[in-house]
């Protein structure tokens, strides 16, 4: 009895860390299952420790470089020395743990830490997610710590700051997990209760069901935009999902979309290159064709409305080596007719010199 207790109390946690893992993975059961088993990190946690002449501070951030989005901050903020014995080489867990128990003690400046805290995340825009992307991927480990120290300067106002910064990967349920700071999922959600939306269907009035709004769920900025194609290698549009990445062009030419595209370095000699979208809607519309929404950054939202329906779609390179099946060998029947003829040759090579004994 105490056995199947057990292994039922254990199949409940990996159940619980699963609907955690698809509610970060946006539903992808495969990186789920992989980030459940450790094999997938979608966030790289950034601890930072800095001191001025008249400030000291540590904070510890969670960056999904997979979607480009901030998953969490937690800072302190003191004119207390002993911040400084924080160290951002300790394990993320150790170091967000000794933040913590600074802040129960409650010695620190809790409204300039708010404020601070407010100001970071607004400064974290689209450019700068993107440049702290891509210097994560080169290790630039100078670059990484110039960036945050003049993101600390600029936003306190100070005029000279030494800062240390030290990343390391993890995943967004070792952050559900293990965090002591970050907000916790609602128990829907780990229970695996939560509502879920129906499945792309085709629409009964012939209008789309949903449209995203600027300024309505976090959503700054819709950009009219359109679908690559690729006959050959592509995915038929009616088989497209919420969640797959695709290829896409922007083609609204509104100074705003055009910053977007420079950010994404996705704009060349005044022209729009193919960058990737994940698809968040596609729907059919009779006699209309598909309307499509994707994300391409935070808070960045493509609209796309393709008026052919049987067209293929380029997948996003990254994400077709991961999802697309592995080419289908096909038999070879000029090779097997030429080694059935030389069989049968053969056969009757052996047959005569039997006879011709």
């Amino acid at each position: 009895m105490e056995e199947s207790e057990k292994a039922y109390q254990y199949l409940s946690e990996q159940t619980k860390k699963i609907n955690i893992a698809l509610h970060y993975t946006h539903g992808d059961m495969e990186k789920a299952r992989q980030m459940v088993a450790g094999n997938y990190d979608d966030l790289y946690v950034i601890k930072v420790r800095f001191a001025s002449s008249t400030m000291f501070g540590a904070f510890l951030l969670f960056f999904n470089h997979i979607y480009k989005i901030i998953s969490g901050l937690t800072l302190i903020l003191s004119p207390s020395y002993t911040l400084q014995n924080i160290n951002p080489e300790w394990d993320w867990i150790v170091f967000e743990k000794e933040i913590a128990e600074l802040m129960q003690k409650g010695d620190y400046d809790q409204i300039l830490a708010k404020t601070f805290r407010d100001k970071i995340l607004k400064s974290f825009d689209i450019v700068l997610l993107n440049e702290l992307a891509r210097n994560i991927e080169l290790k630039n480990e100078i670059a990484i710590d110039n960036l945050f120290r003049k993101l600390i300067q600029e936003t306190l106002a100070l005029k000279r700051v030494d800062s240390l910064v030290v990343y390391q990967p993890t995943s967004s349920l070792a952050m559900e997990l293990h965090s002591v700071t970050i907000p916790k999922l609602q128990s829907d959600v780990v229970d695996g209760e939560q509502v879920k939306m129906p499945e792309t269907q085709p629409a009964a009035t012939g209008e789309t069901e949903y449209a995203p709004q600027v300024g309505v769920d976090g959503v700054k900025l819709i950009i009219k935009s359109a679908l690559i194609l690729s006959p050959i290698k592509g995915k038929h549009i009616s088989k497209l999902t919420p969640g797959d990445r695709v290829m896409i062009s922007i083609i609204d030419t509104n100074p705003q979309a055009v910053k977007v595209a420079q950010a994404l370095n996705a704009y060349e000699n005044e022209t729009f290159k193919p960058i990737p979208a994940r698809i968040t809607y596609v729907k059919s519309i009779p006699q209309k064709g598909y309307k499509v929404y994707g994300l391409i950054a935070k808070g960045i939202v493509v609209d796309i409305d393709e008026e052919e329906e049987n067209i293929k779609v380029a997948l996003d390179p990254a994400y077709a080596a991961t999802v697309q099946p592995a080419e289908e060998v096909k038999p070879n029947y000029v090779m097997i007719t030429i080694l059935l003829l030389a069989f049968g040759i053969l056969m009757g090579i052996m047959y005569l010199l039997l006879w011709a004994k």
